[in-house]
């Protein structure tokens, strides 16, 4: 029996030692390329630059303008009133008498103070225009404050008028009602929903493209070593199933390694950001509560206590350990399926060039997936969502938009986890009977009658 038992172990070795050479080629080939490495470094700078210049901008928003509004009428009675609960775009003073021209207000020097000019003439009663003069571009954010103030205060002035209420009156008639969502699970917490939609989104779109480019580079790995007749001289001393196996593993090292490089490269800059850029977001201690409550800091930097929240959840309240661990798991259970099945395609073919019928409905259930990933931004909750980040064909793309706004059950997580991984064996079975006759074939596309003999072919 020891004897029996001995060749097989010597066999077992022999085989996974053949499989690590293979993987070990592919791994080193690729990782020791100069390009692997720009890209490598490139990626985590542009989305740590991304993130920042994204805030920047919602800073740069919020400058305040000065609008000076001609009221000769004395419409607006000197007074606008503004939202005293954060800082506002813009800032509101008045001018009694009306302005000759729109060359008088960019080129008088009496008005170098002021960058926008609101001309309330006789006119606007009846046409209902009121002419708007900016010196500098005015950010949408801007142009629709002064717009609110303005059309408020006219409003609230003729509505007087004619109906004869007190101010007081009008503005408690008129004042708006706040909407404010709370999560039933947390009350007491702030509604993140935006902004982890908006985060699941961007990993969706990530694992689609990890996904798709390394099992392209797989289908292209293949074709190449068949169409140079490198194929011939492997398949002498290794066995197709671990020839494709190797390719598989190799490649998916070396996307695994890029993305574990990006995270630390991530993490750091994001550090950076945090520490030297936003070195007091996150630190509530060294905030004035009162000017918190007011939506503005105390160290006069502009920024709101929406802004604030945004920063202060992105750094502290995401669980990014959860969303590091299922991107790594939906990553390699996709790429193992996916390329898996671009390998199949890869033996089918002689060139790319003839791919392209063969891909379309391959590639299809992952952009699909990546279509209702955008769908869910509007709605987390959706049935289709769920349903397809169980699937395994579109679960790596969906699933970790579905973790990343938290609403998974863990049956679903497991069910869909169990369904990938199953189906990739599957996929593999089918691969391997194809690859192994499909590498040897040459002079033209195989035809589906042929993929089916060779899927029967014991």
């Amino acid at each position: 029996m020891i004897y029996l038992l001995k060749p097989l172990a010597e066999k077992k070795e022999e085989t996974m030692s053949k499989l690590g050479l293979i993987i070990n080629r592919e791994y080193s080939s690729r990782v020791k390329k100069k390009s692997f490495w720009i890209l490598t470094i490139l990626v985590p700078l542009i989305l740590v630059g991304f993130m920042y210049g994204s805030i920047l901008i919602t800073m740069e928003d919020q400058k305040q303008v000065n609008v000076l509004i001609a009221d000769p009428g004395g419409w607006c009675g000197n007074e606008i009133y503004q939202d005293t609960t954060s800082t506002p775009p813009a800032a509101f003073y008045f001018y009694g008498s009306y302005i000759a021209s729109t060359s008088d207000f960019v080129e008088n020097e009496r008005f170098n103070d002021y960058d926008v000019l609101v001309m309330l003439n006789e006119e606007v009663p009846a046409n209902r225009k009121v002419p708007i003069v900016y010196k500098d571009n005015l950010s949408l954010t801007a142009k629709s404050y002064i717009r609110n103030r303005v059309e408020s205060r006219l409003m609230e002035y003729f509505a007087i008028k004619k109906t004869h209420l007190s101010a007081a009156e009008y503005k408690k008639i008129t004042q708006p009602f706040s909407f404010i969502y709370k999560d039933g699970f947390n009350p007491d917490g702030t509604d993140t929903t935006g902004i982890k939609s908006i985060l699941g989104f961007a990993l969706s779109f990530i694992i689609f493209f990890v996904i798709f480019f390394y099992s392209m580079q797989v289908m292209r790995g293949v074709i190449e070593e068949k169409t140079n007749r490198v194929i011939e001289v492997l398949i002498s001393s290794v066995k197709p199933f671990q020839l494709m196996m190797g390719k598989i593993l190799g490649i998916g090292l070396v996307g695994l390694t890029q993305f574990l490089i990006w995270i630390v490269l991530s993490g750091i800059g994001l550090s950076v950001v945090r520490l030297f850029i936003f070195p007091d977001a996150t630190m509530a201690e060294n905030w004035n509560q009162e000017a918190m409550a007011n939506g503005v800091i105390q160290s006069g930097e502009g920024m709101t206590q929406e802004t604030f929240n945004m920063i202060s959840f992105i750094f502290n309240d995401i669980n990014w350990t959860l969303l590091i661990i299922t991107f790594i798991v939906y990553f390699i259970g996709g790429f193992l399926l996916y390329s898996s099945i671009f390998a199949m395609i890869g033996a089918m073919v002689d060139s790319e060039t003839d791919t392209q019928q063969l891909l379309f409905p391959v590639i299809m259930p992952l952009f699909l997936g990546y279509m209702v990933s955008a769908s869910m931004i509007g709605n987390p909750e959706s049935e289709i969502g769920t349903w397809f980040s169980i699937i395994p064909f579109t679960s790596p793309v969906n699933m970790i938009f579905k973790v990343s706004v938290g609403s998974i059950q863990m049956w679903q997580y497991i069910t869909s986890i169990v369904l990938l991984f199953g189906t990739f064996m599957g996929t593999t079975w089918l691969a391997a009977k194809i690859y192994r006759i499909g590498i040897l074939m040459y002079g033209k596309k195989a035809s589906w009658s042929e993929v089916i003999k060779w899927i029967r072919y014991k």
